[in-house]
């Protein structure tokens, strides 16, 4: 496994590091992308743990690999709880604009947004015991009445998007409606029962161990073996993670006030 950091120059014109993947050796014509953490909408976010994705990781990531010109064949693994539903849909549309050819791997479980980013791929292939989870998307709002009408309105899109992206993969005559019926009730199935509704290849073997996320907690029918993998952190453990998290959020809006500062005295200059 190696590590890419991105780097971007100031207003004086010296590098900074802004973020980085870690990704297997790029050799002359192929490398791999991995998704074995939780599905981030903002960059600053994915910097907290080192399996995170946002959209800008991938943007960037798949600039760097086809430097110079030519594509390179992308073999994308998925082992992810999920997370962002606009940060998923997101890196979904940029992998699908990507000209290589594309293969993706379900190593453990997609689940949630995470479970329609195989499908951005030319070819799906799951080890039959890996699993994908169908979900309604859910948010937090906060406001009057017409600020949850929004959010409602919001979600119901966010809906009738990852059933068309599905509906694009389905086999067997598998129906939009079908799907909806799926993502209504919270559906579990391992990557075998899922090759029955969608275009996903199954290959024998036993699958990678069971990702850790964030998100087992807030599901409905997460299974049990997994909820255990998403138990609170020790104490002092979790009070170093929450540190680290705030000092990112001060490090961005810092770097995001003197920005403006620095363009609000050119503009006045």
């Amino acid at each position: 496994m190696s590590k890419f950091t991105f780097t971007r120059k100031d207003k004086v014109g010296k590098p900074r590091e802004c973020g980085y993947m870690k990704y297997d050796r790029v050799s002359g014509d192929s490398a791999a992308l991995y998704f074995y953490g939780d599905i981030c909408g903002e960059s600053w976010e994915s910097r907290y743990f080192d399996e995170d994705k946002a959209p800008q990781d991938i943007v960037d990531f798949l600039s760097e690999i086809n430097e110079g010109g030519g594509t390179k064949r992308l073999d994308v693994y998925i082992n992810s709880g999920g997370g962002s539903v606009f940060g998923g849909i997101a890196i979904y549309n940029i992998l699908s604009r990507y000209q290589g050819e594309k293969v993706a791997h379900i190593d453990g479980i997609a689940a949630s947004i995470a479970g329609i980013i195989p499908f951005a791929c030319d070819k799906v292939i799951a080890r039959a015991s890996s699993q994908l989870m169908l979900h309604k998307p859910w948010s937090i709002c906060a406001g009057n009445a017409d600020d949850m009408k929004k959010c409602i309105e919001s979600l119901n899109i966010c809906e009738q998007s990852i059933i068309s992206i599905y509906a694009e993969h389905a086999v067997n005559g598998t129906t939009a409606d079908k799907i909806k019926s799926m993502i209504d009730r919270e559906t579990w199935l391992t990557c075998e029962q899922a090759s029955q509704y969608f275009d996903i290849e199954i290959e024998p073997g036993e699958a990678a161990a069971a990702c850790i996320s964030e998100s087992y907690g807030l599901y409905r029918n997460a299974p049990e073996s997994l909820r255990k993998s998403a138990q609170p952190e020790p104490e002092e453990q979790a009070d170093i993670h929450r540190k680290r998290k705030l000092q990112l959020m001060h490090d961005c809006m810092s770097s995001s006030f003197q920005n403006k500062e620095r363009r609000y005295i050119n503009d006045k200059t």
